[in-house]
């Protein structure tokens, strides 16, 4: 038994008189399964990967056997797996569904197409900065579920990034606050439309059990155009020239990071808590690495990791940073969405464009149309070789795929590591300046 275990809920009590099915054996299956065996449960784990015959099959039979079915964020609605359980009558709920049943303090869910990785962090370190235990969890690495099967305090703030994919079969997390960084084009591979999209994240605000909501102008926008009034002491204001001043040589002073500032800075009001003790959080925050980092200088040329913009709206707000047009590096894993559409917006920002990864073609071809240099390559360390040939000093060169990783790389942690690396082999002799 965990301890300090909540009281467990009687719908759960049931389902654990039968072995729960967790389906997906990543960090939040293997967390739903602690959590599971915490309470004196049974759990099994089926994983499409696993290379043990008994797990990599969830049939009809194996439902049969289970109340309770468990699914990992990377398992979509319609996947044959959730489609089997639901026909045979199981309750299916996501992973953070079984830890919110659980957790017994307040909830925090951000979410956003860009901005809620920041956010939270922040949000967690202005918490304990104050003295106020907190636990951040969820898409931003430790599952929900994971956190209470160890000695936790199940009564602190949980402060939940949440991904569309987590959102979408979470209709038991029951938020207390949801903050909703933006909404922009993304994951159109998964939702298959914006509409779809949209909803899966507008879960969070149909289910929550509290009535503190701050969204970004362009959600309301978008929930207008489906009939969704969302009232205006919701939006989140523009910041003004007197909220930079207060965060000045803090990671928030600039553009986007000031919008993170200001929808941590509207909860901070509504919870009663100290401005200055925020202000005081936010210039001891540093983020994430991988997120506009300045690597350095070689020969003049400033190189620059965005690794992290992995969608069109996340780029686009990166370029938007600089002075001047840069030399871009940029393409990926294709997430859906126009490729045409992004290309028509970016192209006033860019000097030249090399090209990586699947849609490296399709981009060139969009680019081009429109008049610009393009050279397409097949690594980044050729990617940053270009980059001198091609490049001046005074130049910035940026890093910002607007794409997902995964045709080159595990992760986009992964590709910004072999950014650095490649950066890292040009000839030593060479002007190197590293900041």
């Amino acid at each position: 038994m965990i301890q300090h275990a909540p009281h467990i809920p009687t719908w759960l009590e049931d389902s654990l008189e039968s072995p729960v099915a967790i389906l997906g054996g990543g960090v939040s299956g293997l967390g739903a399964k602690a959590l599971i065996e915490g309470i004196d449960g049974e759990a099994r784990i089926f994983d499409e990967s696993s290379k043990k015959e008994d797990e990599a099959v969830f049939a009809r039979e194996e439902a049969r056997r289970s109340r309770l079915v468990v699914v990992s964020p990377g398992f979509a609605p319609d996947h044959p797996w959730v489609k089997i359980a639901q026909g045979e009558k199981c309750r299916v709920i996501s992973e953070f569904d079984l830890g919110a049943s659980l957790w017994k303090g307040p909830i925090v869910a951000v979410t956003g197409t860009n901005g809620k990785t920041t956010l939270t962090s922040f949000l967690d370190h202005a918490f304990r900065h104050s003295g106020i235990e907190s636990f951040a969890v969820g898409n931003i690495g430790r599952p929900l579920c994971e956190i209470l099967s160890g000695e936790c305090n199940s009564e602190a703030i949980a402060v939940c990034e949440v991904s569309s994919f987590q959102a979408e079969l979470s209709t038991r997390l029951q938020a207390d606050y949801v903050l909703w960084t933006n909404f922009a084009e993304d994951h159109l591979d998964r939702h298959g439309s914006m509409e779809s999209y949209f909803n899966s994240k507008y879960t969070l605000i149909s289910n929550m059990r509290g009535d503190s909501v701050v969204v970004d102008r362009t959600v309301s926008d978008y929930g207008k155009r489906l009939g969704l009034e969302i009232p205006e002491k919701q939006i989140l204001r523009r910041a003004k020239k007197e909220d930079r001043e207060r965060v000045k040589g803090s990671v928030f002073e600039t553009d986007p990071e000031i919008e993170s500032y200001m929808m941590a800075r509207s909860l901070w009001l509504t919870l009663g808590l100290s401005e200055n003790s925020l202000e005081d959080a936010a210039r001891a925050f540093s983020k994430d690495p991988h997120r506009m980092e300045f690597i350095g200088a070689k020969m003049g040329i400033r190189f620059w990791d965005d690794s992290k913009a992995t969608n069109f709206h996340a780029t686009l707000s990166g370029l938007k940073r600089f002075d001047q047009p840069v030399i871009w590096i940029g393409g990926g894993k294709d997430k859906g969405g126009s490729i045409k559409g992004f290309a028509k917006q970016i192209v006033p920002y860019l000097k030249q464009a090399i090209l990586i990864g699947e849609t490296r073609f399709s981009v060139k071809r969009e680019l081009e149309s429109l008049g610009l240099v393009t050279r397409e390559v097949a690594s980044l360390e050729e990617a940053v070789n270009l980059v001198l040939e091609l490049g001046r000093s005074g130049d910035d060169a940026l890093l910002s795929p607007g794409f997902a990783s995964f045709d080159m790389f595990e992760s986009y942690a992964k590709r910004g590591e072999a950014f650095r690396e490649a950066i890292g082999h040009l000839d030593s002799e060479r002007n190197v300046q590293y900041g």
